[in-house]
C-alpha cells in the first residue's frame, strides 16, 4: 500500500503528451474565448442598463383589472340576459292564462260563431239590463210572386256598455213559423238573416233587405222576430232587445207596412223537445248523458236535412268539456239513443251546468248547419233543475226526462 507523499510525487510526475507548442496553442483559444465571452456579457450589462424602466407591474395590474372588469360585465350581460328569459318567460305564462281565460268567459274562442251560441245563450238571459230604445223595420208582400220582403230601417236611442261607453248594434233577424201540430206555442224557424254592424253608434243606419219565398197560407203563421244585439269580437253578443210582429195582423197584401217600436226584453221560443236521460257514479266521478229522442216542428219534409246534438259542461261561466253525437236523419221525432260519458271532478259535477244544443244540418253540403233549439239543466241561479235532483237522488240509476228546446 503506498503512502500519500509517495501519491503526491507520483501525480507531480505526471506529464501531458504534448509538445509546448501545442500547449500554447491551447492556452491562447481559452484565453481567446474567455476574452468574448467577458465582452458578451459587458455588451449585455450595457444595453440592459441603457433600456428606460416600464411599469410592468402596474400594466400587469392594469391588465388583470381590466380582465375583471370584463368578466364582471360578461357575468353582468349574462345574468341580465337570464333575467330577460325569465321575464319574457312569466309574460308568456301570464299571456297563455289570459287567453284560457278569455276562452272560459267568452264563447268566441277556439270555436267557430254559429257553435258558440250554445254557450252563449246560458248566460243570455241574466245578460239583458237596461234595455230602451225603439227599432223601425217595414215588412211588404208580392202576392204575385209570393215573395216576402223585409227592410232593417234604422235604430234610435240604443243603450251602451258600461265598460266601452260604446255600442256596436246589429240585427238578427228571425221567421218564425206557428207549427199546426198538437203543440199550438211550437215554433219551426224558418228563416234567419243578420244586419251588418254599425261601429260606434246608439242610432244606427242599418238599411239591409231580406226577402224570401212564402205562400199566403203561410204568411198567416208568421212571426218576425227581430233582436238588437252589441257586437264584441272577443266575447259573447250583449242584447239589447227585441221586436216582434205578426204577419197575420198586419194588411200586407195591399201595400207595405212601416213599423217602430220599443225594445223589449229577449223571450225565448219552444221550437221543439229532447228526451234526455241522466246518471251519476259518484265513486267513478263521471255523469252519463244519454240523447234518446228528438221532437221538432217542421212545416217541410226535407230528407237530406240532419240532427246532431252537442253537449257541454260549464262550470261557473267557464266551458269544461264537450261532446257531440252522430249525424242522425231528420224526422219529426228523430231517435238517437246514445250515451255521452264524462269524467269530472266531484267538486265540478255537483256545481255544473248541462248544455244539449242541437244543430240542423244538410247532408253532404259544407257550413249548411244551424242552430234550433237548446235544453239547459244543472244548478242554475234561480235553483236546481228537477231533472238533475232527481239524478242526485238516485245515484247510479239512468233518470229519463222530456225537455223544451228553446231559441
Amino acid at each position: 500500500m503506498s503512502s500519500p507523499g509517495s501519491f503526491r510525487l507520483s501525480f507531480a510526475s505526471l506529464r501531458m503528451p504534448f509538445s509546448d507548442g501545442v500547449k500554447y496553442t491551447l492556452l491562447g483559444i481559452s484565453v481567446s474565448l474567455f476574452a468574448i465571452a467577458a465582452l458578451i456579457l459587458t455588451w449585455q450589462l450595457y444595453q440592459y442598463c441603457k433600456r428606460k424602466p416600464k411599469p410592468n407591474g402596474k400594466v400587469k395590474s392594469y391588465q388583470s383589472v381590466d380582465d375583471k372588469q370584463a368578466g364582471k360585465t360578461i357575468f353582468e350581460a349574462a345574468d341580465k340576459e337570464s333575467d330577460i328569459q325569465k321575464h319574457d318567460y312569466k309574460v308568456q305564462k301570464l299571456e297563455d292564462e289570459i287567453k284560457k281565460l278569455s276562452r272560459c268567459l267568452s264563447a268566441t274562442s277556439s270555436i267557430s260563431e254559429q257553435d258558440s251560441a250554445d254557450f252563449q245563450s246560458i248566460t243570455e238571459a241574466d245578460a239583458q239590463v237596461n234595455i230602451h230604445g225603439k227599432l223601425r223595420f217595414s215588412v211588404s208582400y208580392d202576392r204575385e210572386q209570393s215573395q216576402f220582403a223585409l227592410t232593417v230601417l234604422d235604430a234610435t236611442g240604443l243603450p251602451v256598455q258600461d265598460f266601452s261607453q260604446s255600442a256596436d248594434p246589429f240585427v238578427k233577424v228571425k221567421l218564425l213559423s206557428g207549427s199546426l201540430s198538437e203543440q199550438p206555442n211550437l215554433q219551426c224557424v224558418l228563416q234567419e238573416w243578420e244586419t251588418k254592424t254599425v261601429k260606434n253608434s246608439r242610432n244606427p243606419v242599418f238599411g239591409s233587405q231580406f226577402s224570401c219565398p212564402l205562400t199566403e197560407k203561410e204568411l198567416k203563421t208568421i212571426t218576425v222576430k227581430l233582436e238588437v244585439r252589441d257586437f264584441d269580437r272577443f266575447s259573447r253578443h250583449s242584447v239589447l232587445g227585441e221586436v216582434r210582429a205578426r204577419l197575420n195582423n198586419l194588411n200586407l197584401l195591399s201595400h207595405p207596412v212601416e213599423i217602430s217600436e220599443e225594445l223589449q226584453k229577449l223571450n225565448k221560443d219552444l221550437v221543439g223537445e229532447i228526451l234526455l236521460s241522466l246518471k251519476y257514479l259518484p265513486t267513478a266521478q263521471r255523469i252519463e248523458v244519454g240523447l234518446l229522442k228528438i221532437k221538432t216542428a217542421s212545416l217541410t219534409s226535407n230528407q237530406d236535412k240532419a240532427l246532431y246534438a252537442r253537449v257541454t259542461i260549464v262550470c261557473n261561466q267557464c266551458r269544461l268539456k264537450q261532446q257531440k253525437t252522430s249525424l242522425k236523419s231528420k224526422w219529426g221525432i228523430t231517435v238517437f239513443n246514445e250515451v255521452l260519458t264524462f269524467s269530472l271532478l266531484d267538486s265540478n259535477i255537483r256545481e255544473c251546468v248541462i248544455a244539449v244544443s242541437v244543430y240542423e244540418t244538410i247532408i253532404n253540403q259544407k257550413n249548411s248547419k244551424r242552430l234550433i233549439g237548446q235544453a239547459v239543466l244543472g244548478k242554475r241561479k234561480a235553483g236546481e233543475d228537477e231533472h238533475w235532483c232527481l239524478m242526485m237522488q238516485s245515484l247510479r240509476q239512468p233518470i229519463a226526462k222530456w225537455h223544451s228546446l228553446l231559441i
